[in-house]
């Protein structure tokens, strides 16, 4: 309620019919005896609780404050003395508050002088809501003496207090008291954006808009839109009748009659201004008198009678020494610099407080500073003490080291004799088996010889076993390869790359493991599938390994369909397939297929380790995907494995056309 008055001194003199004014007061004499006032008479006198009794009798004051000010004012006195009899700090300082609106219409210092107080005590008890309502309370007041500064800061303090309280109730009061400050200053389009906030958050919680609607038709009507402002004062003025709210009612009859007067319908800014006129009378509001006296002069000086004009000049004249007589204004301004003085005085026992607090901070910190650097110099005796105990021990760490480096050298020439070891498996394998095959035929011939005689039998045995001594050449050749190119990456780090087709290098190293394994276990079969990009590109490479590498990966895969025909059903068939394909972007995929026992989910993340192996005891080395992911890797390229245990697994090599 107390936002209503910030707008006075911005409106022209309005007008009232006598016939409407009889009118007025009769409503407003009924409405003095509401149904609110009398439940809250019954309530006072029944509540015994002297406390209570106090903001009861606030309350009466409020209902009274749109009504009549005298009652208002007793009412509010009667708190005061009752809070000061109880002790009761924050009733007193709402009874101070209420006090302070009664005398706010007829004695700005004696009102600003009131708020004060009940702001202060306000701060003193740390009442955040008796402190944003005090601070609104001001904030008119400095509105009414046109000091847009300082009107405005109390306004936002009382706001930024409501949104910290998160009471939105008390955030729509505020949020108009803003936009009518910014009406009164003539900054419509800030107002129009604060009556709109507090216009859409009015509406969500359900409470009152008298004064919203008011300042929304100021905001038309100084924009031009005539037809809008005529409807937002009718509908301000037809709740304020609701409410029984006879000041926000003297509002927009003003803001009507001044309208019409703009309009040059100057009977219809009589009528209105004189509405206007009566409803401040019977309430008491000397600012409603004095704005709808100035809009009356205007009208009957432009319209006459003559009389009438200097009638309600007399009203202006009279209005005007009550509000600003120089006794009041002088009793304003002492106010005002005892305001600043004990602003001053507590900013400067602020900064004498921030300042000792200061000189203690640094006497703590020379104490650290010194506690510091005894410290430091205990530390350094006791580094001192460490540093000869480290030198003693830094020989036996180098000694240690050295036995180290010697460890991981004898590690790294096992690893490195067992891949080797693995290499040479399989062509000494296959000599091995055809040195046998060709023993058997030479006793073959030996004996076909001393029984038969057959000339035939003997050219088909030697036949075999010319073949069985070239396959023995042929893979004694490979494994004196594999030797050199051991030796040549030994002394060059690195072997020379080659055009390869990889088509041939898969199919033949799917070819070797496979009869390989076959050396291992001869009743094993399985079947071999091979899906061939025929027109992949050559790819530079080092052929010797990365057929190490594809020898590896297929050798597992036939390992791992092995394993699984030992427990599987009789239906089961073992494969193996084996694809090559070109990619989009010309990288070359290798994929090494099979159905077999699968990987287990935990130990995937662990195939790449040196020695670890996921066959039987006695069946792996555990080097072999290591070495074939530092080889695929050494030409640029990644190595993926998918595997779903009990299914199979996939190994996918992708290498680039030209690896970096």
């Amino acid at each position: 309620m107390s936002r209503l008055c910030t707008f006075l001194f911005s409106q022209p003199v309005g007008r009232v019919l006598f016939l409407g004014l009889l009118l007025w007061s009769a409503r407003l004499t009924a409405q003095a005896q509401s149904p609110a006032l009398d439940s809250l008479r019954q309530l006072v006198q029944q509540t015994p609780s002297d406390t209570s009794r106090v903001l009861l009798l606030c309350q009466m004051s409020d209902q009274y404050w749109v009504l009549r000010v005298d009652s208002a004012a007793a009412y509010a006195n009667r708190a005061l003395a009752l809070a000061h009899r109880a002790g009761y700090r924050h009733g007193e300082g709402e009874a101070l508050n209420r006090l302070g609106s009664v005398y706010r219409e007829s004695n700005l210092a004696q009102a600003l002088e009131l708020f004060q107080q009940s702001l202060h005590l306000g701060e003193t008890t740390h009442d955040l809501r008796l402190q944003a309502q005090n601070l609104r309370s001001i904030g008119i007041i400095y509105v009414y003496l046109r000091d847009r500064r300082e009107g405005l800061a109390y306004y936002f303090r009382a706001l930024r207090l409501g949104e910290k309280l998160h009471d939105e109730k008390r955030m729509v009061v505020d949020l108009s008291n803003i936009g009518l400050a910014y009406d009164l200053y003539n900054e419509v389009d800030s107002a129009r954006i604060f009556q709109e906030r507090a216009y859409q958050l009015a509406r969500r919680l359900g409470t009152p808009t008298n004064y919203i609607l008011y300042g929304l038709g100021q905001v038309a009507r100084k924009q031009g839109r005539p037809t809008d402002a005529l409807e937002f004062y009718r509908r301000s003025i037809r709740e304020s009748k609701k409410l029984h709210h006879s000041r926000s009612a003297n509002f927009s009859y003003v803001g009507l009659a001044t309208l019409y007067q703009q309009q040059a319908r100057l009977d219809s800014s009589i009528y209105y201004a004189r509405l206007g006129y009566q409803v401040a009378r019977l309430n008491g509001f000397l600012r409603g008198v004095l704005n709808a006296s100035l809009l009356l002069t205007q009208d009957f000086r432009a319209r006459g009678p003559v009389d009438s004009a200097f009638k309600y000049q007399r009203q202006v004249l009279a209005m005007k020494d009550t509000l600003f007589g120089q006794e009041k204004v002088m009793r304003l301004q002492g106010l005002n610099y005892q305001e600043q003085q004990r602003a001053q005085q507590a900013k400067a026992t602020q900064i004498a407080l921030k300042t000792r607090y200061q000189t203690y901070c640094l006497l703590a910190g020379l104490g650290v500073l010194l506690l510091v650097v005894a410290l430091l110099v205990r530390g350094w005796r006791q580094q001192h003490h460490a540093n000869e105990a480290l030198q003693a021990s830094l020989a036996e760490l180098k000694e240690a080291q050295l036995m180290l480096v010697q460890r991981e050298k004898m590690a790294f020439l096992g690893e490195l004799t067992a891949g080797v070891a693995h290499e040479l498996q399989n062509p000494l394998g296959f000599v091995k088996q055809f040195a046998a095959a060709s023993t058997g035929l030479v006793e073959e011939i030996n004996g076909a010889q001393r029984l038969t005689h057959d000339g035939a039998l003997d050219r088909e045995i030697l036949a075999g076993l010319k073949q069985n001594l070239q396959e023995i050449s042929q893979h004694g050749q490979r494994a004196t390869a594999i030797i050199k190119g051991m030796l040549e990456h030994a002394r060059t780090g690195q072997a020379p790359r080659v055009p390869t087709n990889l088509n041939q290098l898969v199919q033949e190293h799917l070819r070797l493991a496979y009869e390989g394994v076959r050396q291992q276990d001869p009743q094993f079969t399985a079947q071999l599938i091979t899906h061939l990009d025929a027109a992949g590109p050559l790819v530079p490479v080092v052929a010797p390994d990365l057929g190490r590498a594809v020898l590896n990966l297929c050798t597992n895969a036939l390992h791992a369909v092995r394993q699984r025909q030992r427990t599987a059903s009789a239906s089961y068939e073992p494969q193996v397939t084996a694809s090559t394909q070109t990619q989009p972007d010309g990288a070359v995929v290798i994929s090494i297929r099979d159905n077999g026992v699968g990987i287990p989910v935990d130990e995937q993340e662990r195939i790449f380790e040196p020695f670890f192996t996921t066959k039987p005891m006695g069946e792996g080395t555990g080097l072999g995907l290591s070495l074939s992911h530092d080889i695929v890797k050494s030409h640029g390229g990644t190595l993926h494995v998918q595997s779903r245990e009990g299914e199979g697994t996939e190994i996918i090599v992708t290498l680039p056309v030209a690896p970096g």
